[in-house]
């Protein structure tokens, strides 16, 4: 017999008891500091970061759909000026501007009295279509309401 199952035989059945309560509250306490306070930690870190994440993932699905929407433009070919050169025939559909092609990456826009609605969805279109994004922009709000004196560089992205 070893020496720690004679010293447990030679207590009496209530110190026995005692001592078994005793570890067994021991290791509760040990498995609730090790296991479960991590764990309730780690839960509670994970639910904090929760709606960043969702945000995050709502952010990525936007860009997919930019970048499937930018995939669907047609790409530029060596002769970049050509579709440069249609948006600015006839002023690309922008009433009172005038549309000069300045190389094959960039145009200027401008206009002595133009909608400020149509250029915006000008603007947007230029984008779509032919990958334009506004470089600089110089708008000045003219006295009859939604009319504006622009001059505009875009470029392509």
């Amino acid at each position: 017999m070893s020496r720690f199952s004679r010293a447990w035989l030679q207590r009496s059945p209530r110190e026995r008891a005692a001592i078994a309560w005793g570890a067994a509250a021991l290791a509760l306490a040990i498995v609730v500091a090790f296991v479960w306070l991590p764990l309730e930690r780690a839960r509670a870190r994970l639910t904090a970061q929760l709606p960043a994440l969702r945000a995050s993932i709502a952010t990525l699905e936007r860009d997919a759909a930019e970048v499937k929407r930018l995939r669907a433009v047609p790409a530029a070919t060596a002769g970049a000026a050509t579709p440069l050169a249609s948006l600015a025939s006839s002023a690309g559909g922008l009433p009172g501007a005038q549309i000069t092609v300045l190389d094959d990456r960039r145009v200027r826009v401008t206009g002595a009295d133009v909608s400020f609605a149509a250029l915006l969805e000008w603007l947007r279109n230029a984008a779509a279509t032919h990958g334009m994004r506004v470089e600089d922009a110089r708008l000045e709000a003219l006295p009859l309401a939604g009319r504006v004196r622009a001059e505009l560089v875009l470029s392509r992205s």
